[in-house]
């Protein structure tokens, strides 16, 4: 296999795994919880074409960083 690395501007928000599920997903998946009812930390991910994704905190933010206003205006 070859390596690859991309780039890819979205949106994101904060959002546990289990709100995630529940609410994006609408399926009563089993994930884990902790003693608080929460899933794992992590983001909301929409892609440009309107795809929904979630992805935990770490690999989230390992891959991504926000955009400046500077970068903004430049993409638009």
């Amino acid at each position: 296999m070859r390596t690859y690395i991309g780039t890819k501007i979205v949106q994101a928000e904060p959002m546990d795994e289990v709100t995630f599920t529940l609410t994006v997903r609408r399926l009563p998946d089993v994930v884990a919880v902790d003693e608080h009812g929460r899933g794992r930390e992590g983001y909301k991910v929409v892609y440009e074409d309107g795809y929904h994704s979630w992805s935990p905190k770490e690999t989230f933010e390992r891959a991504y960083r926000l955009v400046t206003d500077a970068e903004r205006r430049l993409v638009q």
